[in-house]
């Protein structure tokens, strides 16, 4: 079918080569109508050239009709088999994606201990900023002592901290050992009743 209407375009712009050529001749002069004549004919010639040497319409014809009838030989569904598995050129994209999904567990990990300390250092800061409006001379004079020395500091806050815990050790001792005696006199008044 293409080829047919390629023919038939290249007749048509012969035709229309041959128009523009009769036009122009024409305005040309009365004088060159003998050269027109002559320029006619061998332009009709030419286009009987070209004619003999395309193949005629019932070739084509024909290869048409072979070409539709192989398409209806062709089967209406092919069968199609998946095959699913990891070859050489996955292997890349499954190190990428081990290597994405290790980088998110991370990041998720750092931001939520990052949560965390942020939470706490917020809340110390509440707490030193309350402490702050009830007795600044305490804050000041805490300042004072971690901006000199922050090593001595926290030396300072340690050792305070363990006096504190021997305190509160000697305290329940002495209440368990109150709690003690108190027993034993009760326990010696109920057997002097007896």
């Amino acid at each position: 079918m293409n080829k047919i209407e390629e023919q038939l375009d290249v007749i048509e712009e012969v035709l229309t080569e041959l128009v523009k050529k009769i036009s122009a001749a024409e305005k040309n002069s009365k004088n060159q109508k003998d050269h027109l004549g002559d320029r006619m004919g061998n332009l009709i010639t030419e286009v009987n050239m070209y004619l003999k040497e395309q193949p005629p319409t019932e070739v084509l014809v024909s290869q048409i009709s072979n070409l539709h009838n192989s398409i209806k030989t062709f089967p209406q569904q092919s069968r199609v088999k998946h095959h699913h598995h990891f070859d050489l050129q996955s292997r890349g994209f499954i190190i990428l994606a081990a290597i994405l999904l290790i980088v998110s567990a991370i990041s998720v990990g750092i931001a939520f201990t990052s949560m965390r300390e942020n939470n706490r250092l917020q809340s110390s800061d509440v707490r030193l900023r309350m402490i702050r409006q009830v007795n600044p001379e305490v804050v000041a004079w805490t300042d004072s002592i971690y901006y000199k020395n922050p090593e001595l500091a926290e030396q300072e806050t340690i050792k305070r901290e363990a006096h504190e815990m021997v305190l509160k050790d000697a305290e329940a001792l002495l209440k368990q050992k109150q709690q003690e005696t108190k027993n034993a006199q009760n326990f010696l008044k109920k057997l002097k009743k007896d």
